[in-house]
């Protein structure tokens, strides 16, 4: 029983930790991203560039949260000012957060009962 308790433990860490740094990541590589368009003229659209939407890496946000970093991704969004007026992402990571939470403090307090045959 003890093994379960050490490998949920660790997917908590894990999965808190990857969080933290794809949120950092993704926050250096649009601050790069903005320098280097400062730094450069822009060239001037042609019509098949207008066409292209915005490449967005919040699916990787998503999938994280879902995952048990949610909590982590939120608290890390305001430590880093980072996608802070993204409705999608200031609304579903809190609740993401909330049933994480509630997730897990379920598993341990249920000891793995349905997981582990007896």
């Amino acid at each position: 029983m003890f093994i379960f308790y050490l490998l949920l433990t660790a997917y908590i860490l894990s999965i808190n930790f990857y969080a933290f740094l794809l949120v950092k990541s993704l926050h250096d590589k649009e601050k790069e991203d903005e320098k280097r368009q400062s730094v450069t003229t822009p060239p001037t659209p042609t019509v098949n560039e207008n066409l292209k939407l915005p490449e967005k890496p919040t699916g990787r946000l998503y999938l994280t949260g879902l995952l048990g970093g949610a909590v982590t991704i939120y608290v890390c969004m305001f430590l880093y000012k980072y996608k802070r007026n993204d409705l999608l992402l200031m609304v579903l990571m809190p609740v993401l957060g909330v049933l994480n939470i509630y997730l897990f403090a379920l598993l341990f307090k249920s000891g793995f009962g349905f997981l582990v045959m007896r």
